[in-house]
């Protein structure tokens, strides 16, 4: 359903679709079978995971830590919130607790900058062929050949945090419309329990292949050849963030710059 109805697209002006080709280790839509342990964590512990993901993220550095890393509405978290500097571990679990899916939008979008991981590709759903493509969604003719492979199915991350967001939306709508027509109370309902089982779902995807990452690369120097930035992030740059809506071997010591992200958050 997410595959059809929601674009899976990178944002057009997005810096990160200029980093140089290295990938995520696994999408969110294989991360449940490449990192099993740590989706069923995030999908019973998601706070716990959260808080272990931003100081893994970290690297135990938590003098470096910021309140969402400084991707949400910087100029107010900088401010209006205190003890970031002298109590960072109680104002991270305060924040996996309370913004518990801005937390974890913020470790993934922190880890992908650090260490330059591009947005990633999302293509339809599609059989390989010996000499031809034919893609399902584009409708194409299926040529007259033997498939060789076995269906390559990428749904993209992005198409996956965009679908998560367009249900939360619903169920707010839905919730608005049974205010004025009591008969659609029931509806609302479902919706919204629907909304809730997708979002738990894709928080532990998403948590899953962040996971997954720092095992493999426990900091942003073991991927072995460092590729060269194009361009960095700018205030202006947006990123889907999920909604409950250059390397070192230690963060940069500024803040990553602040996002207009335009999806809604629960």
């Amino acid at each position: 359903m997410g595959n059809i109805l929601c674009d899976g697209s990178p944002v057009q002006d997005d810096p990160r679709n200029k980093f140089q080709n290295r990938q995520w280790e696994t999408s969110m839509m294989t991360a449940p079978c490449n990192n099993c342990s740590g989706f069923f964590l995030a999908m019973f512990c998601p706070c716990c995971f959260a808080y272990h993901l931003r100081v893994r993220a970290l690297e135990g550095r938590m003098e470096n830590y910021s309140c969402c890393q400084g991707y949400i509405c910087p100029a107010c978290t900088s401010k209006c919130i205190p003890g970031q500097d002298s109590c960072p571990e109680f104002c991270l679990c305060l924040e996996v607790t309370l913004c518990e899916n801005l937390a974890i939008s913020a470790t993934r979008l922190f880890i992908q900058d650090q260490r330059e991981i591009q947005t990633d590709p999302c293509m339809s759903l599609s059989y390989k062929s010996n000499n031809a493509t034919c893609s399902f969604l584009q409708h194409e003719p299926i040529a007259a050949h033997t498939i060789e492979n076995i269906p390559q199915i990428q749904l993209g991350d992005n198409r996956l945090i965009r679908f998560n967001n367009c249900m939360q939306i619903l169920s707010c709508l839905c919730y608005i419309l049974a205010i004025f027509f009591k008969e659609l109370r029931h509806l609302a309902r479902l919706v919204d329990l629907l909304a809730d089982i997708i979002y738990c779902l894709i928080q532990a995807c998403m948590q899953a292949q962040t996971h997954h990452e720092l095992n493999l690369h426990p900091t942003a120097m073991d991927y072995g050849t460092v590729p060269s930035i194009t361009s960095q992030p700018k205030a202006s740059d947006r990123a889907p963030l999920l909604s409950s809506a250059p390397p070192a071997t230690s963060p940069p010591a500024t803040s990553p710059p602040p996002y207009s992200d335009s999806h809604s958050q629960k």
